[in-house]
């Protein structure tokens, strides 16, 4: 009989939710499903964790990365609670990332200036290839996958921070101002990582509709030319 100890040890993966107890934070029912996928899956370690409450949102993403940190995990996937993967999951993600696949975030289809559509990161803003990933200069957190080597190289927080810009008086949204992921984005490059995202695998990003399918289905209708 093989001895237990003798296999390969699994790759750890904390799966944390950013979530709320009133109903515009409750988690979907689409990410609800993924989440028994993955914790089925027999290639990792997987335990869930949900971040309840945490408000604003810097807070709550900073907290993804300490229970990380502080519990000897190896990968980090964390998910706002309107995101999901509609078919693989971000096990199948890490499965393929080589070395230099430490930050990934998923492409999804976000609201811009206008009341237009269009996906986050733009596509137009993405490099060559590198496998089955693109480089690109920012990402969001929506769906986000970070392995130990980030919080190895930068232990302490805040890892996300709210830049309000020149408006220092009400904090809205002012001249040079920036989310918590771009500040994220910022400080990794900032620190030798590069910024991935997959070429062939989106999330899906619910509002009344799952806004990346629409944004595709925008993209179809449009042709090359869009």
């Amino acid at each position: 009989m093989r001895n237990p100890l003798n296999r390969a040890r699994k790759p750890k993966v904390l799966c944390c939710l950013l979530c709320g107890t009133e109903r515009q934070h409750w988690i979907n029912p689409d990410l609800t499903m993924m989440l028994f996928r993955m914790a089925k899956d027999p290639r990792f370690d997987v335990e869930v964790a949900t971040v309840k409450d945490a408000v604003p949102y810097e807070v709550a993403r900073n907290h993804t990365i300490q229970i990380a940190r502080d519990h000897g995990f190896e990968w980090l996937v964390s998910f706002d609670n309107d995101n999901f993967m509609p078919t693989a999951t971000p096990l199948d993600v890490i499965t393929v990332a080589g070395p230099q696949h430490r930050v990934i975030g998923l492409t999804y289809g976000v609201p811009t200036e206008g009341k237009l559509y269009n996906f986050y990161p733009p596509l137009q803003y993405r490099s060559e290839a590198d496998g089955a990933f693109q480089e690109v200069p920012q990402v969001p957190g929506g769906v986000l996958i970070v392995n130990r080597q980030v919080w190895d190289k930068i232990p302490r927080g805040p890892w996300f921070r709210w830049y309000c810009g020149e408006n220092k008086e009400t904090l809205d949204r002012g001249k040079g101002a920036y989310g918590e992921d771009t500040y994220f984005c910022n400080l990794v490059k900032q620190h030798g990582f590069k910024l991935w995202t997959p070429r062939q695998a989106m999330a899906g990003h619910y509002r009344t509709t799952d806004l990346t399918g629409m944004v595709c289905a925008l993209s179809q209708m449009r042709g090359p030319a869009g």
